[in-house]
């Protein structure tokens, strides 16, 4: 057994390796398209049966070993006939398949859906079975949610041996950007340069009111840029957050809430943000830096709420900030600083010089191993380098896996026709009204994306909701951010909220309390996605002079929203002055010049008349005493 662990752990460095010198050379060498996603299958699919079935498999013996290693080798042999015989599947027998690729293409499906289930369990598993049920029984459902039939061969063909389902746009994505992308962030991450975002986040903002939960959001909003996944960013960060928070005087739910609510939004902070969201520039057949450049306003008012949130109750409870003895921020640029130049490079490259993904991906990463030699503590070595191409690729797998599970549901709607459907019993059900159907949208978001990775979750909705926001005249980008933006947020939304699971687990509270406290806390960003699909200004979709005070009045209205949640500002709000505060946000939050006014008018005076009143009450105590001499 030992020995058999031994080669499986040796042989699964070499195969990590591999896919990660293959992901990140993808752009200098030139593959079909069919070849190089079925390359990446290839990798991804052994990987996961070698990685995840055996080594972290804790119940694995002689037999479940020989079982996954079969699997292995069948997906290796399966991946390699699509690679050898990939110009005539596409051009020869399109459509025309033999019994040898019927074969091939049925064992691939089936080797996805159990790779989906070692990676991800029972409940993405279980929602891909259906779609496949649907697509193999849908002629005996009624008429109205049924499709005519589909034959097999057409079944094969589109899932498993061609340009879409498992090797469709999902895969796509992760074969030429994101797997680069993640290779970067791993490479970032063996830097030093999250450690650097933590000693930076204490060093500026430890000493506030509540100086750790704002190091928590503030250094979870760097590492979530580079990780892009929530679960991951809290686990990463929350391990040191956590304990900081609730020793400096917060309850054990808050700051479970706090990581898990600034952990979730890293998935939308540029410049590399979740996988879905170069998913969602592959989908909409727009540049990635469109995706970007329309995600910075809500992730920057997403993070100001939530910000703004934590400084209010910290002054209200009078939690004060935290010792820092280290260096000081200066100290720690002049020190580790070069170490962030790779960012700079990838951002430059993407939105400068308008590089593509892949190329400033890996010229990125190749600058981070140049620039680590300017200093000897953060001086790249063999060993740094082997240790950074094996966890890219170990990211990679997760993504690629369920990639080929949701390409798998793309290709069912695709081949039935039920995402048209769907969309039009949704847009029905709204009538007339746009609010209706965004209120729609968003519970479906919410519902859809529970327990589900953002990946999953978002092309779900992108097939779903998405086709039903943009007929009812929605811009494509809004429509699309709208469910991403949901989608995300369902990882803190009860009752199935893996972000304040992980969270909850280390502050050892329950779950579901620290996904409501997430909820309350994160009650802005849920206003902001309405306001960018009412105002595409908010998403940079227009110009300054429309921009600018959509942007300065959704920050006020976040701040305004955080006042109410709290029921603090200056001195504590009673229940008439916290409805008149929210009422006021959500006039400035909605984008018209009228309710803007009203909005921060009576915000204004009302925070006005607060002042006033704890001015009133400080003047009013008595001085406090002199303190007693003993000498």
């Amino acid at each position: 057994m030992d020995t058999c662990n031994k080669f499986v752990d040796w042989l699964v460095k070499g195969l990590a390796i591999s896919f990660a010198l293959f992901s990140i050379t993808i752009p200098v060498v030139l593959y079909d398209a069919l070849t190089a996603r079925s390359i990446h299958l290839l990798f991804a699919l052994t990987l996961a049966f070698l990685s995840v079935g055996i080594l972290k498999n804790e119940k694995r013996n002689a037999f479940t070993n020989a079982f996954y290693i079969l699997l292995a080798a069948v997906t290796t042999a399966c991946c390699l006939y699509v690679i050898f015989n990939a110009y005539d599947l596409q051009q020869e027998r399109s459509g025309l398949f033999t019994f040898e690729d019927k074969v091939v293409g049925g064992i691939l499906i089936v080797m996805a859906i159990i790779a989906t289930w070692r990676t991800f369990g029972n409940v993405m598993t279980f929602i891909v079975l259906v779609f496949m049920a649907y697509m193999l029984f849908g002629q005996y459902l009624p008429s109205a949610i049924g499709h005519p039939g589909v034959s097999v061969n057409r079944v094969v063909g589109n899932l498993a041996l061609s340009t879409e389902g498992m090797f469709g746009s999902p895969v796509a994505a992760t074969t030429s950007v994101i797997s680069a992308f993640i290779i970067f962030a791993a490479f970032l991450e063996v830097s030093g340069a999250a450690a650097l975002f933590m000693s930076l986040s204490m060093a500026i903002f430890g000493r506030f009111s509540g100086g750790a939960a704002k190091v928590a959001v503030v250094a979870s909003s760097l590492f979530g840029a580079i990780s892009g996944s929530a679960a991951a960013n809290v686990a990463g960060t929350g391990t040191i957050t956590i304990p900081l928070m609730k020793k400096s005087g917060f309850e054990p739910k808050m700051a479970a809430a706090v990581e898990a609510t600034a952990s979730s939004g890293g998935q939308i902070m540029p410049p590399i943000m979740g996988a879905a969201a170069f998913i969602m520039a592959e989908v909409l057949g727009t540049p990635y830096t469109t995706v970007m450049v329309a995600a910075i306003v809500p992730a920057i008012v997403y993070y100001v709420a939530i910000f703004f949130g934590i400084d209010l109750y910290s002054r209200r409870f009078g939690i004060e900030g935290v010792a820092y003895d280290g260096p000081s921020g200066i100290e720690l640029l002049k020190k580790k600083g070069h170490m962030l130049l790779p960012l700079i490079i990838l951002i430059g490259l993407i939105a400068v010089y308008q590089t593509s993904p892949q190329y400033s991906a890996l010229w990125a990463t190749l600058s981070i191993v140049v620039v680590s030699f300017f200093r000897n503590e953060t001086r790249f070595s063999f060993k740094k380098i082997i240790d950074s191409l094996y966890a890219g690729a170990m990211g990679v797998l997760t993504i690629s896996v369920i990639c080929a599970a949701s390409g798998l549901i793309i290709g069912v709607f695709t081949t039935t026709g039920v995402g048209l459907k769907l969309s039009s019993v949704i847009i029905s059900m709204a009538g007339s009204s746009l609010a209706g159907l965004l209120v729609l949208a968003m519970v479906a978001s919410l519902i859809l994306g529970m327990g589900v990775p953002t990946v999953a979750a978002y092309l779900i909705l992108a097939i779903l909701v998405a086709p039903a926001l943009t007929k009812f005249g929605v811009m494509p980008i809004a429509a699309h951010m709208f469910v991403f933006y949901f989608g995300i947020i369902s990882a803190i939304t009860p009752p199935v909220a893996i972000a304040a699971y992980v969270a909850a687990g280390i502050a050892d509270d329950r779950p579901m309390r620290v996904g409501y406290q997430a909820c309350v806390l994160a009650l802005p960003a849920f206003l902001v996605p309405y306001v960018f699909v009412y105002q595409p200004a908010l998403l940079m979709q227009g110009t300054i002079s429309e921009i600018v005070p959509v942007v300065a009045t959704s920050i006020a209205g976040a701040f305004l929203c955080a006042v109410a949640v709290q029921g603090y500002i200056f001195c504590g709000l009673n229940a008439m002055e916290r409805v008149l505060v929210m009422g006021c946000a959500l006039c400035a939050l909605i984008p018209e010049p009228i309710t803007d006014a009203a909005g921060l008018i009576g915000g204004a005076i009302i925070i006005g008349n607060c002042y006033r009143v704890s001015r009133a009450r400080k003047n009013s105590e008595p001085p406090m005493p002199p303190p007693v001499s003993f000498q």
